[in-house]
Protein backbone atom coordinates (compact mmCIF):
# COMPACT_ATOMS: atom_id res chain seq x y z
CA UNK A 1 0.00 0.00 0.00
CA UNK A 2 1.27 3.85 -0.64
CA UNK A 3 2.89 5.25 2.68
CA UNK A 4 0.06 7.06 4.59
CA UNK A 5 -2.90 5.10 3.23
CA UNK A 6 -4.75 3.39 6.39
CA UNK A 7 -4.59 0.33 7.37
CA UNK A 8 -8.20 0.25 8.29
CA UNK A 9 -9.68 2.02 5.55
CA UNK A 10 -7.82 -0.90 3.56
CA UNK A 11 -9.83 -3.00 5.42
CA UNK A 12 -13.00 -1.44 5.71
CA UNK A 13 -12.76 -1.01 1.83
CA UNK A 14 -11.72 -4.77 0.84
CA UNK A 15 -14.50 -6.06 3.77
CA UNK A 16 -16.94 -4.19 1.94
CA UNK A 17 -16.07 -5.06 -1.34
CA UNK A 18 -15.55 -8.91 -0.17
CA UNK A 19 -18.90 -8.71 1.46
CA UNK A 20 -20.84 -7.35 -1.47
CA UNK A 21 -18.98 -10.65 -3.77
CA UNK A 22 -20.56 -13.30 -1.67
CA UNK A 23 -23.79 -10.76 -0.62
CA UNK A 24 -24.90 -11.72 -4.57
CA UNK A 25 -23.37 -15.08 -4.82
CA UNK A 26 -25.11 -16.53 -1.56
CA UNK A 27 -28.42 -13.81 -1.29
CA UNK A 28 -30.64 -16.81 -1.21
CA UNK A 29 -28.83 -18.11 1.68
CA UNK A 30 -29.98 -14.76 3.47
CA UNK A 31 -33.54 -16.10 3.90
CA UNK A 32 -31.93 -18.60 6.49
CA UNK A 33 -30.68 -16.11 8.79
CA UNK A 34 -31.31 -16.27 12.31
CA UNK A 35 -30.74 -14.87 15.77
CA UNK A 36 -27.90 -17.67 16.41
CA UNK A 37 -26.45 -16.64 13.05
CA UNK A 38 -26.19 -12.86 13.72
CA UNK A 39 -24.62 -13.75 17.38
CA UNK A 40 -22.20 -16.22 15.78
CA UNK A 41 -21.10 -13.60 12.85
CA UNK A 42 -20.69 -11.07 15.22
CA UNK A 43 -18.42 -13.15 17.25
CA UNK A 44 -16.25 -14.17 15.17
CA UNK A 45 -16.20 -10.49 13.26
CA UNK A 46 -15.07 -9.32 16.62
CA UNK A 47 -11.68 -12.10 16.86
CA UNK A 48 -10.84 -11.16 13.24
CA UNK A 49 -11.22 -7.14 13.97
CA UNK A 50 -9.21 -7.61 17.24
CA UNK A 51 -6.54 -9.96 15.60
CA UNK A 52 -6.06 -7.08 12.35
CA UNK A 53 -6.16 -4.34 15.73
CA UNK A 54 -3.59 -5.79 17.42
CA UNK A 55 -1.58 -6.61 14.16
CA UNK A 56 -1.20 -2.80 14.00
CA UNK A 57 -0.30 -2.00 17.46
CA UNK A 58 2.49 -4.70 17.02
CA UNK A 59 3.79 -3.99 13.31
CA UNK A 60 4.71 -0.52 13.56
CA UNK A 61 8.62 0.15 13.89
CA UNK A 62 9.46 -3.72 14.54
CA UNK A 63 11.51 -5.61 12.23
CA UNK A 64 9.35 -7.89 10.08
CA UNK A 65 10.67 -11.08 10.22
CA UNK A 66 9.68 -10.87 13.96
CA UNK A 67 6.54 -9.76 13.33
CA UNK A 68 6.14 -12.39 10.37
CA UNK A 69 7.58 -15.35 12.99
CA UNK A 70 4.70 -14.88 16.10
CA UNK A 71 1.99 -14.13 13.95
CA UNK A 72 2.65 -17.53 11.94
CA UNK A 73 3.28 -19.20 15.10
CA UNK A 74 -0.54 -18.74 16.69
CA UNK A 75 -1.51 -22.40 16.02
CA UNK A 76 0.46 -22.71 19.35
CA UNK A 77 -2.15 -21.03 21.21
CA UNK A 78 -4.85 -23.47 19.84
CA UNK A 79 -4.30 -26.47 22.59
CA UNK A 80 -4.00 -24.12 25.00
CA UNK A 81 -6.87 -22.14 24.57
CA UNK A 82 -9.07 -25.45 23.64
CA UNK A 83 -7.99 -26.82 26.88
CA UNK A 84 -8.95 -23.68 28.73
CA UNK A 85 -12.37 -23.37 27.28
CA UNK A 86 -13.06 -27.07 26.94
CA UNK A 87 -10.73 -29.22 28.81
CA UNK A 88 -9.84 -30.86 26.05
CA UNK A 89 -6.30 -32.12 26.59
CA UNK A 90 -4.17 -32.30 23.56
CA UNK A 91 -2.65 -35.08 21.97
CA UNK A 92 0.88 -36.42 21.41
CA UNK A 93 0.89 -36.20 17.99
CA UNK A 94 -0.31 -32.50 18.10
CA UNK A 95 2.38 -31.29 20.66
CA UNK A 96 4.96 -33.01 18.25
CA UNK A 97 3.13 -31.34 15.43
CA UNK A 98 3.32 -27.99 16.82
CA UNK A 99 7.41 -28.09 18.11
CA UNK A 100 8.22 -28.97 14.75
CA UNK A 101 6.34 -26.71 12.54
CA UNK A 102 7.58 -23.75 14.82
CA UNK A 103 10.94 -24.98 14.06
CA UNK A 104 10.12 -24.92 10.96
CA UNK A 105 8.78 -21.25 10.86
CA UNK A 106 11.88 -19.95 12.41
CA UNK A 107 14.41 -21.52 9.96
CA UNK A 108 12.14 -19.81 7.07
CA UNK A 109 11.53 -16.18 8.20
CA UNK A 110 14.78 -15.94 10.47
CA UNK A 111 15.08 -13.79 13.34
CA UNK A 112 16.92 -10.96 15.58
CA UNK A 113 16.79 -12.25 19.16
CA UNK A 114 17.29 -8.55 20.38
CA UNK A 115 13.99 -7.42 18.52
CA UNK A 116 12.13 -9.70 21.02
CA UNK A 117 13.07 -7.48 23.73
CA UNK A 118 10.06 -4.93 22.89
CA UNK A 119 6.69 -4.04 24.36
CA UNK A 120 5.13 -4.60 20.92
CA UNK A 121 5.63 -7.97 21.29
CA UNK A 122 2.92 -8.26 23.65
CA UNK A 123 0.37 -6.90 21.01
CA UNK A 124 1.59 -9.61 18.36
CA UNK A 125 0.81 -12.09 20.97
CA UNK A 126 -2.99 -10.88 21.52
CA UNK A 127 -3.19 -11.22 17.52
CA UNK A 128 -2.32 -14.58 17.66
CA UNK A 129 -4.78 -15.18 20.67
CA UNK A 130 -7.61 -13.75 18.87
CA UNK A 131 -6.99 -15.01 15.64
CA UNK A 132 -6.43 -18.73 17.70
CA UNK A 133 -9.75 -18.04 19.45
CA UNK A 134 -11.36 -17.17 15.41
CA UNK A 135 -10.16 -21.01 13.79
CA UNK A 136 -11.40 -22.46 17.49
CA UNK A 137 -15.47 -20.69 17.24
CA UNK A 138 -15.49 -21.05 13.32
CA UNK A 139 -14.65 -24.87 13.47
CA UNK A 140 -17.46 -24.80 16.26
CA UNK A 141 -20.40 -22.85 14.22
CA UNK A 142 -19.51 -24.44 10.87
CA UNK A 143 -20.46 -27.54 12.29
CA UNK A 144 -24.05 -26.62 12.74
CA UNK A 145 -24.38 -22.92 11.31
CA UNK A 146 -24.81 -22.44 7.46
CA UNK A 147 -21.04 -21.58 6.04
CA UNK A 148 -22.41 -18.89 3.89
CA UNK A 149 -24.50 -17.10 6.17
CA UNK A 150 -21.09 -17.30 8.54
CA UNK A 151 -18.61 -15.84 5.85
CA UNK A 152 -21.20 -12.90 4.37
CA UNK A 153 -22.06 -11.97 8.30
CA UNK A 154 -18.35 -11.43 9.76
CA UNK A 155 -17.36 -9.13 6.74
CA UNK A 156 -20.18 -7.40 7.40
CA UNK A 157 -19.65 -6.28 10.67
CA UNK A 158 -15.60 -6.17 10.01
CA UNK A 159 -16.63 -3.58 7.56
CA UNK A 160 -18.60 -1.82 10.45
CA UNK A 161 -15.83 -1.83 12.78
CA UNK A 162 -13.12 -0.99 10.64
CA UNK A 163 -15.07 2.11 9.14
CA UNK A 164 -16.00 3.31 12.85
CA UNK A 165 -11.92 2.61 13.42
CA UNK A 166 -11.19 4.77 10.55
CA UNK A 167 -12.88 7.56 11.21
CA UNK A 168 -11.68 7.69 14.99
CA UNK A 169 -8.67 7.32 12.93
CA UNK A 170 -8.79 9.86 10.75
CA UNK A 171 -11.20 12.73 12.78
CA UNK A 172 -9.60 12.05 16.54
CA UNK A 173 -5.87 11.11 16.12
CA UNK A 174 -5.00 13.10 12.84
CA UNK A 175 -7.58 15.73 12.33
CA UNK A 176 -8.32 15.20 9.18
CA UNK A 177 -11.01 13.96 6.78
CA UNK A 178 -11.71 10.39 5.62
CA UNK A 179 -10.10 9.68 2.13
CA UNK A 180 -9.93 7.32 -0.56
CA UNK A 181 -6.64 7.16 -1.90
CA UNK A 182 -6.65 7.61 -6.04
CA UNK A 183 -2.89 5.32 -6.59
CA UNK A 184 -3.79 2.54 -8.69
CA UNK A 185 -1.57 0.28 -7.05
CA UNK A 186 -4.02 0.65 -3.78
CA UNK A 187 -6.50 -0.35 -5.58
CA UNK A 188 -5.14 -3.15 -6.98
CA UNK A 189 -4.63 -4.34 -4.45
CA UNK A 190 -8.05 -3.54 -3.40
CA UNK A 191 -9.63 -6.02 -5.89
CA UNK A 192 -6.84 -8.88 -5.51
CA UNK A 193 -7.94 -8.96 -1.60
CA UNK A 194 -11.38 -8.66 -1.89
CA UNK A 195 -11.60 -11.36 -4.08
CA UNK A 196 -9.29 -13.69 -3.16
CA UNK A 197 -9.36 -12.97 0.60
CA UNK A 198 -12.40 -11.56 2.11
CA UNK A 199 -14.33 -13.61 -0.25
CA UNK A 200 -12.95 -16.85 -1.82
CA UNK A 201 -11.00 -17.33 1.29
CA UNK A 202 -13.33 -16.63 4.00
CA UNK A 203 -15.91 -19.40 2.42
CA UNK A 204 -13.48 -21.97 1.56
CA UNK A 205 -12.08 -21.51 5.27
CA UNK A 206 -15.34 -21.54 6.84
CA UNK A 207 -16.59 -24.82 4.59
CA UNK A 208 -13.01 -26.41 5.37
CA UNK A 209 -13.49 -26.34 9.11
CA UNK A 210 -17.40 -28.49 9.24
CA UNK A 211 -14.64 -31.08 8.36
CA UNK A 212 -11.52 -30.34 9.79
CA UNK A 213 -9.66 -29.80 13.41
CA UNK A 214 -9.01 -25.75 14.37
CA UNK A 215 -4.98 -27.02 14.59
CA UNK A 216 -4.93 -28.87 11.20
CA UNK A 217 -6.30 -25.69 9.37
CA UNK A 218 -3.81 -23.98 11.05
CA UNK A 219 -0.95 -25.97 10.41
CA UNK A 220 -2.33 -26.10 6.96
CA UNK A 221 -2.31 -22.21 7.06
CA UNK A 222 1.04 -21.70 8.07
CA UNK A 223 2.49 -23.07 5.29
CA UNK A 224 2.01 -19.96 3.17
CA UNK A 225 4.99 -18.89 4.46
CA UNK A 226 6.75 -21.61 2.36
CA UNK A 227 4.53 -20.96 -0.62
CA UNK A 228 5.78 -17.80 -0.42
CA UNK A 229 9.37 -18.59 -0.21
CA UNK A 230 8.88 -20.73 -3.48
CA UNK A 231 6.23 -18.41 -5.10
CA UNK A 232 7.67 -15.04 -4.54
CA UNK A 233 10.05 -15.11 -7.71
CA UNK A 234 6.81 -15.37 -9.75
CA UNK A 235 4.67 -13.08 -8.12
CA UNK A 236 7.09 -10.62 -7.64
CA UNK A 237 7.85 -10.70 -11.20
CA UNK A 238 4.47 -10.55 -12.34
CA UNK A 239 3.86 -7.48 -10.17
CA UNK A 240 7.56 -5.78 -10.60
CA UNK A 241 8.70 -5.89 -7.05
CA UNK A 242 11.23 -8.56 -7.92
CA UNK A 243 13.70 -5.95 -5.69
CA UNK A 244 12.12 -7.70 -2.33
CA UNK A 245 12.72 -11.15 -3.18
CA UNK A 246 15.42 -12.81 -0.59
CA UNK A 247 17.43 -15.67 -1.73
CA UNK A 248 16.20 -19.44 -1.04
CA UNK A 249 18.61 -20.89 1.26
CA UNK A 250 19.38 -24.50 2.32
CA UNK A 251 18.24 -23.92 5.68
CA UNK A 252 15.18 -22.40 4.91
CA UNK A 253 14.53 -25.37 2.63
CA UNK A 254 15.02 -27.40 5.69
CA UNK A 255 12.24 -25.18 7.61
CA UNK A 256 9.72 -25.75 4.60
CA UNK A 257 10.01 -29.69 5.38
CA UNK A 258 9.97 -29.36 8.74
CA UNK A 259 6.39 -27.76 8.35
CA UNK A 260 5.32 -30.48 5.74
CA UNK A 261 6.11 -32.74 8.40
CA UNK A 262 4.71 -31.00 11.54
CA UNK A 263 1.19 -30.90 9.11
CA UNK A 264 1.72 -34.72 8.59
CA UNK A 265 2.35 -35.68 12.03
CA UNK A 266 -0.74 -33.42 13.42
CA UNK A 267 -2.71 -35.80 10.74
CA UNK A 268 -4.09 -38.81 13.21
CA UNK A 269 -4.30 -41.08 10.69
CA UNK A 270 -0.49 -40.49 9.25
CA UNK A 271 0.62 -40.41 12.76
CA UNK A 272 -1.14 -43.47 13.54
CA UNK A 273 0.06 -45.54 10.53
CA UNK A 274 3.60 -44.20 11.04
CA UNK A 275 3.47 -45.47 14.60
CA UNK A 276 1.83 -48.65 13.21
CA UNK A 277 4.71 -49.38 11.18
CA UNK A 278 7.79 -48.13 13.61
CA UNK A 279 5.78 -50.74 15.89
CA UNK A 280 5.73 -53.57 13.21
CA UNK A 281 8.89 -52.84 12.40
CA UNK A 282 10.28 -53.26 16.02
CA UNK A 283 8.64 -56.17 16.14
CA UNK A 284 10.72 -57.70 13.68
CA UNK A 285 13.69 -56.65 14.78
Amino acid sequence: MPSGVSDLSFLFITSLIGFLILFFVFFNELFRIDRNHIFQCFLLSTEVFSFNFFLLLGIDGLDMTVVSSIVSSYFAFIPIIEYILFKSKPKLNTVIAIIISIIGVFMIIGFNVNSFMNIKILYLLLADISIALYMITTGQFAKASNPAILSMGQLFFVTIFSFIGWFVESTVFNGGAMRFPTDALFWGSVVFISFFIRGLYTVVQVYAQRYLSPINVSLIFATEIMMTLFLSRIISSFFGFMQEIEPITIIKCIGAVFMVTGILICDNSFYEFIIKKIGVSNGKA
